[in-house]
């Protein structure tokens, strides 16, 4: 078996983890609109209404900037407030937001992240992003000193595809210059490490938040046990 090389990390439920529990709904979402209020919405209008205001971002996932990104996410939850009658303004869609984009107090780094990256840096292993992100992530990955220890990345909303679509491994691959059994790939979704293992990197999935569903991969628990894992691939 050839030496593993490379770890490849998803952000989001393995790096990264919103502190609302909702990567577009923050703490500002929820004052505006508390949980009880929501609670009480007819959950299969809400989870519609939700479905349909972001499906714009998987129909086309590039974005060019941070403005675009608000511009996109105040469409966002213009269609949200009317699809489930919350009677939010423009205003609301607008604060809200650019509160999305530019506070960093919406993400928390998972803990054991950091101290992660840095043993397996300083180990030799060179390290990517896979990631399903937006132009926001930029001033997070900075923030959170995660540039320090990262090589690569690859972004869906650079590429204009999203995670199975496996341009978003070739990427990968073509920028670290390394064979694809000589990688690993952290992610929480089986339908991504599937992509993964099909394009012959090694699958890896993180259970790192309640209700993910798990299949045959070998898994982690928090992103410091990475580090026995990587015993196995030797």
């Amino acid at each position: 078996m050839n030496q593993i090389k490379c770890i490849f990390f998803d952000l989001g439920w393995t790096l990264l983890e919103p502190c609302s529990g909702d990567w577009n709904l923050n703490q500002k979402f929820y004052e505006l609109f508390p949980r009880e209020k929501i609670s009480r919405l007819d959950q299969n209008v809400w989870q519609h209404a939700y479905n349909t205001a972001y499906l714009p971002f998987i129909e086309n996932p590039t974005m060019r900037s941070e403005q675009e990104q608000i511009e996109r996410l105040t469409r966002f939850y213009l269609t949200l407030f009317d699809q489930a009658k919350l009677g939010g303004t423009f205003q609301h869609a607008v604060t809200l937001a650019v509160d999305a984009v530019e506070n960093l107090a919406t993400m928390n780094l998972i803990p054991s992240s950091l101290e992660t990256l840095k043993t397996l840096k300083d180990a030799g292993y060179r390290i990517g992003i896979i990631s399903d992100t937006w132009p926001y992530i930029e001033r997070r990955i900075h923030a959170f000193k995660l540039d320090e220890y990262i090589d690569q990345y690859t972004y869906s909303y650079e590429l204009g595809v999203l995670k199975p679509d496996v341009h978003m491994f070739q990427d990968a691959l073509e920028k670290s210059g390394l064979k694809p059994e000589e990688c690993i790939f952290i992610d929480d979704q089986l339908r991504n490490l599937k992509a993964a293992e099909s394009m012959g990197i090694h699958p890896v999935q993180i259970v790192y938040h309640e209700g993910v569903e798990t299949g045959e991969y070998p898994t982690i628990h928090k992103p410091s046990d990475i580090l026995n894992l990587l015993k196995q691939y030797q």
